[in-house]
């Protein structure tokens, strides 16, 4: 009854993803999908390898939603041991941890996207992180330099975890102040980088004489991309005449009308969703004109979005730092005050104290940070983007404010 009892939060686990794959385990495919099933080259290779290799085994597409929503089981149920163990938790918030962790996968479990298996191994590093914390070993370091290559193989934007795993090993090492840590540190950070980028370059090596990897799809998506409408909707027709090439003028004069006419450029800001609606009408109207001008030029999608983006920002600098902190506010901006004072915090008494648990609040609101960040800054604001710090930052608080409780009701 006692071994029931403990494992209640597990057994509930394995039973919500069972029932969610008995209602349905047919992949929704929409989207950026046909990215990961064609092996685009603008994405990191892991997904893509996954489905292909489940469904060179399975001959469906099912297998790969079956396999993804088990892996965010086996993420809920690491996580919870180990902060159920580390922190003394009891049964009970363990099962509503386990429950609350569950709660996004109900919208994306069966879509053929990134975000539950990148959702399972945040739940995977973080329980890795946490365990290396606690408990400095050789295992636990493998695994966690394990899960960072994973994630850097699945998402672009988690190659924010290179700072942050940097600030954690730095921190790691105060704490454990030894030339042996050192070594063992050092030698997981280059084993990072070397490995995902030998991956990566071998990824874009095979691919690069592809059908595929020529395609517009590849032309128009770059590190600029997302900046360069940014940089188009905080500017006016005026700034078309900082452009001396007569084609790059005439071409951004057309955008620059066209969404002046449509009320999409940042002096028509009306509240939040405004610049939502604004990036669709840049994205759909300009791209074509975008690529046309780079085969003028004969030049490439990239460079010019980068000549776009480099001036118009230059010229507009102050609001494009505003825009930035509107993408802030308009989105989930308590997703950053929160983290942010948490970090202050942790800083603080870190620096004074330098406590186990104050790494792991650095860590945790370091990553929520630099998560948020790199998406207001290189990509497109959209909730799934956000899953992988911002339900384990919620569910870690009210960890904290459970063991806090519990330790003042024994006094």
């Amino acid at each position: 009854m006692m071994k029931i009892k403990n494992n209640i939060a597990e057994i509930i686990t394995i039973g919500g993803v069972l029932i969610l794959l008995l209602h349905s385990s047919d992949p929704i495919i929409r989207g950026d999908a046909f990215r990961y099933l064609n092996g685009s080259l603008i994405d990191p290779p892991m997904y893509s390898l996954i489905i292909s290799i489940i469904q060179s085994l399975f001959d469906t597409l099912n297998s790969v939603i079956i396999f993804q929503t088990f892996l965010i089981a086996l993420g809920v149920i690491y996580f919870t041991r180990i902060v159920s163990r580390i922190f003394d938790i009891n049964y009970i918030i363990k099962i509503i941890i386990s429950f609350f962790l569950l709660i996004p996968i109900l919208k994306f479990y069966n879509y053929l996207l990134t975000e539950p298996i990148s959702y399972a191994f945040s739940l995977l590093l973080f329980g890795s992180v946490i365990n290396l914390i606690y408990n400095f070993n050789n295992r636990n370091l493998f695994w966690s330099t394990g899960f960072v290559i994973a994630l850097l193989l699945l998402r672009n934007q988690f190659i924010i975890l290179y700072p942050v795993i940097f600030l954690l090993y730095l921190g790691i090492f105060i704490l454990n102040k030894s030339k042996k840590t050192l070594v063992m540190l050092i030698i997981s950070f280059l084993s990072i980088f070397i490995i995902h980028n030998s991956l990566i370059s071998l990824n874009k090596y095979i691919k690069q004489n592809t059908l595929e990897s020529k395609t517009s799809l590849n032309k128009k998506y770059g590190p600029f991309y997302f900046i360069y409408i940014d940089s188009i909707y905080i500017s006016s027709v005026n700034d078309a005449k900082l452009f001396e090439n007569q084609n790059e003028q005439n071409i951004l004069k057309k955008i620059f009308w066209k969404m002046n006419d449509q009320k999409a450029l940042v002096e028509y800001y009306d509240g939040r969703g405004h610049y939502g609606l604004s990036f669709n009408s840049i994205r759909n109207y300009a791209d074509d004109l975008i690529e046309s001008l780079a085969d003028q030029e004969n030049t490439t999608v990239g460079d010019i979005q980068k000549k776009i983006s480099t001036k118009l920002i230059k010229a507009n600098f102050k609001k494009y730092i505003k825009h930035i902190f509107k993408k802030f506010y308009d989105s989930t901006w308590l997703f950053i005050f929160v983290p942010f004072a948490m970090l202050m915090a942790a800083l603080t008494n870190f620096i004074k104290y330098k406590s186990q648990l104050n790494l792991v609040v650095l860590f945790l609101s370091l990553f929520t940070l630099a998560n948020h960040s790199v998406i207001y800054i290189f990509g497109r604001v959209q909730p799934r983007y956000l899953i992988y710090s911002d339900f384990i930052l919620i569910a870690f608080i009210f960890i904290l404010f459970s063991t806090f409780l519990q330790k003042k009701n024994k006094i």
